[in-house]
């Protein structure tokens, strides 16, 4: 399957959201992965993550639910800005942290993804995020 037919399966964030002040900065290299995207390589992969425009959105990887989607704000030299991320608040679903806080420190794992690629695409290598039981 191609990485076109692989996006296109997967649904922008549905239900009800709790937004969150983040102002994550990407530097122009993290976009162009983000572009690429992060799909997950085997069953150990927990995350899908895709640039499409100016929006981003982070998939649990076994149930493609949309978790996080933010707006990133682009500028001139190539870098962006998410300024607010919208969560998942759908408990049934995906079990938000305990803080708003706490939820960027996940957000902020996933997105520690882009920064691991390695030359060679290995994205996930080492990435796990554990969620509240």
């Amino acid at each position: 399957m191609d990485d076109a037919s692989r996006w296109s399966k997967l649904k922008p964030l549905e239900g009800p959201r709790w937004p969150i002040r983040c102002g994550h900065v990407f530097s122009a290299e993290d976009l162009v992965r983000l572009r690429e995207g992060l799909w997950p390589r085997d069953m150990d992969d927990r995350w899908a993550v895709h640039l499409d425009g100016d929006t981003l959105r982070c998939w649990r990887s076994w149930t493609g639910t949309c978790i996080y989607e933010s707006q990133v704000t682009l500028a001139e030299d190539g870098t962006g800005v998410a300024v607010v991320v919208d969560v998942l608040d759908d408990g049934d679903t995906y079990r938000r942290a305990a803080t708003d806080e706490g939820e960027l420190e996940r957000f902020e794992g996933v997105l520690s993804q882009v920064r691991r690629r390695d030359s060679e695409g290995d994205a996930l290598a080492g990435v796990s995020i554990v969620q509240e039981a």
